[in-house]
This record gives C-alpha cells, sequence and structure tokens, in this order.
C-alpha cells in the first residue's frame, strides 16, 4: 500500500489535478467559523476567572498554560482541512481499464487453381494439400479455424469455427472444377482474407497452402503483414524441379528459391518446407497455439477518474486518534459541521451528487422498478443500456449494447433486436455471441429457437395465406367441409370434360361425380433446381423467388453444392472483376 502511496504522489500531473466534487471545498468556510469560535470562547474563560473569588478558583479552573490550546487547535485544522480536500475528491489520471483477454483464430488458405493439379507430388498437389490440412487440424492447433479456396477467385468455405471434423469434411469437397474462375489471383485472396480477419482483435494467423510464389506475389504478402499483429505461414507444395501444368501447353509450374529467400526475411513470415511427416504441420500448429490467448492494453476511460482522496485519509485517521485524548475533544464542532451534510444527505435531495456516484443514484432507482430515470442516470453505458431494455426502450438499448463488443453484450443486443421484431438480425447476434464465448451457447440457443417461433408467429405472409384460405373456406356453399368426407374426387381433365378452370362462374356445383383438378391455378409448382442462379435473381421480387417453389430433388454431390454458391458469389461480388491473365 504504501509502495502505490509513493506512486501515486510521484506521478501527480499538476496540469490535469483538478477535484472531481469542488462543492465540498465550500467546507471551508463553517471551518474557520470554528477555529474564530475556539479562539474568543478561551479568551471569555480568562474574563471568569477575574470574577471568581482566588480561594474558589483551585477547585472551579485547572492549571494549564497559555498556549494549552495551541496544539489540538492546529491538529483540528489540519485534520479538518485533509478531510475537506479529501471529500473534493482530488485527481490527476483517468482511470485504466484492465484488458479483456481474447483468442485467436486461424485462416487456412488453400490453393485449388489448376497448378495445384500437377503429379510431381503424388497423388497430386491439391490431395497432399488437402491431407496436410488434416493433419494440421489433428495437431490440435486449439484456436478457431476458418476455410477459404481461391484460384481465379476467392471464395470463404467457412467461417471460423472450433469443430475440425466439419473443415475436414468441406475441404474434400474442393476441387479445381468448381472453381468458376480459373488462375491463381492472391490480391483476391488478401482482399478476402481481410474482411474474414477484419473483426479479430487477437493477433491470429494464416496459413496459405499454394503450389508457388512470384515475386509480385511476394510483395503483396508483405504489404499485408506489415502494421498488424498477424503471422503468415506458408506451406508450398512443388518440388524443385517443378512439374508441368495440367491442360496448360509446357507451362511448367516452379518455385523460385529466390522469392523465398527474400519473403523470409520477414519476421512475421515463416516458410515451412514440405516433409513426408507431420512434423511441418505439427511447428504450425505449436506457433498457432503459443499464441492462442492474447490479452488487449488497458484503455483509459474518458468518462471517470480516479479518486486520489483516499491517500489523505490515513493522515486524517491518525489525527483524528489523538483528538480523543483529554483536554484534546472539541465536542460541538462537528454536530455544526455535520448539520448541513444531515440535511441534504441521500439519493432524493438536492444534491445527491455530494454523496453518491451516477451509478449508485441509478442502481437505487432500477431497484425502486424506475427503470427509464434509472438509464438516464447511469454513466455505464452496459448499465444504462440495460436500464433501457428493461423500460421498454429496445432501440435506445440495442444502440448502447453496439458500443460494447464482449460476447454477453453482444448476446443483450441480440434480445434487444428479438423484442424490436429484426428477427434476422437478433440470429445474427446470437450466433456471433456463440462465437465470442462458448459459455453462452445454451442461452443463445434457446433464445434463438424463442426468436424463430416468433418470426413464424409474426409472418405476415403466413397469416395473410391462413386468412384467405379460411376467407376461401367459408364462402364455398355449405360451409367448409373435411377432406375425408368430401364425395367429389380429382381426376386430370379429359377431352370430353367442360373447359372449366378454377375462376369459371357457375351457378350450381354438383355434389357428386369426380371433380376435375387445375394445376395451373396454384402459385406453388414442382420444379428441379437450377444448375445455375436466374439471371435476374436479384430483380426478383421476394414473392416470386423460392419460396413458392417445392425442390423436387438436390444433389447429393458437396462439390457441386460449392460449386453453384461460388458463382452465386461471381454474380454478386465479382461482376466487373478481371479474368487472370494466366488460367492456371
Amino acid at each position: 500500500m504504501w509502495q502505490k502511496i509513493r506512486d501515486s504522489i510521484a506521478t501527480i500531473d499538476w496540469d490535469q489535478f483538478h477535484f472531481l466534487r469542488p462543492a465540498a471545498l465550500w467546507l471551508f468556510a463553517p471551518m474557520v467559523l470554528i477555529v474564530v469560535l475556539l479562539v474568543t470562547g478561551n479568551r471569555d474563560r480568562k474574563k471568569w476567572t477575574r470574577i471568581v473569588q482566588p480561594v474558589l478558583r483551585p477547585f472551579l479552573f485547572t492549571k494549564g498554560s497559555r498556549n494549552a490550546m495551541l496544539l489540538p487547535l492546529a491538529s483540528f485544522i489540519l485534520g479538518t482541512s485533509l478531510g475537506i480536500l479529501a471529500l473534493a475528491g482530488p485527481t490527476w489520471k483517468k482511470k485504466e481499464l484492465p484488458g479483456e483477454k481474447i483468442q485467436a483464430v486461424v485462416l487456412i488458405a488453400l490453393d485449388v487453381s489448376r497448378s495445384m493439379l500437377a503429379t510431381d507430388i503424388q497423388p497430386s498437389r491439391l490431395e497432399r494439400a488437402k491431407l496436410k490440412l488434416n493433419d494440421l487440424l489433428d495437431a490440435g492447433p486449439r484456436a478457431k479455424a476458418g476455410l477459404i479456396a481461391y484460384a481465379g477467385s476467392a471464395h470463404p468455405v467457412l467461417p471460423f469455427t472450433g469443430d475440425y471434423q466439419l473443415i475436414k469434411h468441406h475441404a474434400v469437397s474442393l476441387e479445381n472444377r468448381i472453381m468458376p474462375i480459373q488462375g491463381t489471383e492472391l490480391g483476391i485472396l488478401l482482399r478476402a482474407a481481410d474482411s474474414m480477419l477484419r473483426s479479430i482483435l487477437a493477433p491470429s494467423t494464416v496459413v496459405l497452402m499454394t503450389d508457388a510464389l512470384s515475386m509480385d506475389d511476394a510483395t503483396l504478402l508483405d504489404d499485408f503483414v506489415q502494421g498488424r499483429r498477424l503471422r503468415l505461414e506458408v506451406l508450398l507444395f512443388s518440388t524443385p524441379n517443378g512439374a508441368e501444368v495440367p491442360g496448360s501447353d509446357h507451362v511448367l509450374s516452379k518455385q523460385d528459391p529466390f522469392v523465398l529467400q527474400n519473403l523470409s526475411q520477414d519476421t512475421a513470415i515463416t516458410i515451412t518446407p514440405l516433409t513426408l511427416d507431420r512434423s511441418d504441420v505439427k511447428g504450425i500448429a505449436k506457433r498457432i497455439s503459443d499464441r492462442l490467448t492474447f490479452e488487449q492494453t488497458g484503455v483509459r476511460d474518458d468518462k471517470e477518474w480516479e479518486d486520489e482522496g483516499w491517500i489523505l485519509l490515513l493522515p486524517v485517521s491518525l489525527i483524528a486518534l489523538a483528538w480523543f485524548r483529554r483536554g484534546w475533544i472539541i465536542q460541538w464542532c462537528w454536530p455544526v459541521l455535520g448539520l448541513p451534510a444531515l440535511s441534504s444527505c441521500g439519493a432524493g435531495s438536492k444534491h445527491p451528487d455530494w454523496w453518491y456516484s451516477k451509478d449508485y443514484q441509478g442502481q437505487l432507482l432500477e431497484n425502486a422498478g424506475r427503470y427509464a430515470p434509472a438509464a438516464e442516470r447511469y454513466d455505464d453505458d452496459r448499465r444504462k443500456a440495460v436500464a433501457y431494455f428493461k423500460a421498454g426502450n429496445y432501440e435506445a438499448a440495442a444502440d448502447l449494447f453496439a458500443l460494447d463488443s464482449s460476447a454477453s453484450s453482444v448476446y443483450n443486443r441480440g434480445l434487444a433486436m428479438a423484442r424490436m421484431g429484426r428477427y434476422d438480425e437478433a440470429m445474427d447476434q446470437f450466433s456471433r455471441a456463440i462465437d465470442l464465448d462458448s459459455s453462452l451457447k445454451q442461452e443463445a440457443l434457446k433464445s434463438m429457437d424463442k426468436t424463430a417461433s416468433a418470426r413464424r408467429r409474426a409472418d405476415s405472409v403466413l397469416q395473410y395465406d391462413g386468412q384467405s384460405a379460411a376467407k376461401n373456406e367459408k364462402d364455398l356453399p355449405g360451409g367448409k367441409k373435411k377432406a375425408g368426407k368430401d364425395p367429389l374426387k380429382e381426376r386430370k381433365a379429359e377431352s370430353e370434360d367442360e373447359k372449366l378452370s378454377s375462376d369459371t362462374r357457375v351457378k350450381k356445383l354438383p355434389t357428386s361425380g369426380d371433380r376435375v383438378t387445375d394445376e395451373a391455378a396454384s402459385n406453388i409448382h414442382m420444379g428441379k433446381e437450377a444448375k445455375t442462379p436466374p439471371k435476374d435473381l436479384f430483380r426478383q421480387q421476394p414473392e416470386q423467388t423460392s419460396e413458392v417453389i417445392l425442390m423436387r430433388q438436390t444433389e447429393a454431390d458437396p462439390s457441386e453444392f460449392l460449386h453453384r454458391r461460388f458463382e452465386l458469389q461471381i454474380k454478386r461480388y465479382y461482376r466487373s472483376m478481371p479474368k487472370p491473365k494466366d488460367p492456371w
């Protein structure tokens, strides 16, 4: 404690020095009044000695020196002054919040270009890369991993997840044939990787699995890691002699050792040679695991200053002990100082800030069920957000929760979004909370189920269809009938049947016989899944899209699913992207 006191006094910044409660300095006025009364009162006692007979003076007055009162009076002035200064709250530095521990991630970038089909590494460069990817995950990097595939374009396959089996399952389906644009564009990969890592605060790792890097690629990688708390692990899948690219006219894919020599000079980039055993990926996994947890640097809170008045309370306590000595006690001084305090003490007083902090006042109001006034009183944004949520002001609560990136605030923001009816955004917030803190998984999944149920209940389309169906059934002659008791049976129209459609008006419907079905009257029809997205996909209205299509059959090949997904991403995000000059 004494070391902390010395450090605080040694770091006083007089330019920043001020009082948190300067109104308390007005207490010096009554203190001066008390000192004046004490001095004048001591003179009045000397007058009494002149009036009383000398014979009685030894029995009525005690002997003492003329300066006997100076030491108690000096201690009273010093102790009271220090107490007032402590109450005023001297400060000269802001509060420093402790750093938050966050977990790093690893992003695996797999090259699936045509050159990766070369067979200088058996069975092929790409197949060996996928085997090494499995070995890397089996080595236990412990970090959440994401997967991105690239060739002439880059496509995220999986976001960051701790389910390594899921990553392995998707990695098996990565083939060159599923890439919509052939070639090798490392710049597009780095832009996609930057987008995935933008929200990650911890110093993470990118594992690049490719076969060859050019000098331009090395420059891009150097620029990518510069000024960032990011490490790049490069694992090359090619032999020194190289190999011809399948399907190309005598194009040799080979790594230039001079490029690797220049690239290895960057301390943030590690190039690992390919080995027959698992020692290469085990080394990468160990480096990732060693940098798994990172503690953010503490930040200074601009709203609150550290109250250093506690330092002055120590000498005040020592001086107060001496006041209880015989002849030192000043019994009637403290009631005079305490009268103003007793008259205005309390959260409901005219000056509650003299006695309680804003957060304490807000807590008192919240305990009383007055959530809206409590939210206005709080200084802490998280407490203010909770109070707004309890008061029913979900929009204000969501805005305040968005200021904090912790998992609990993200989860609470999802609750606020759900209360406002913004169900899709709420589901996104719950998923993000699970990614940030796995301990919230159970609560988040329960909230996601409740949100999904609320979305189904509030679905205006379903409500409208249900109301329309009920109305149509009531309009039929005889009212609503059960399907099992309907004497009319459906069959296809034949040539001798009347050409009646669903909108043909008749005066009287038959009560028996076969009923001709009209398939064209329904907007729900059977259809096969499209091989590619329709050209007018982004111009269709919601009611024209897949809500009214029942899938007849889906492809079982996961790689075909990824191929169509990548094509959709190309149409949406890479419409004007030029094709690479080299298709391998």
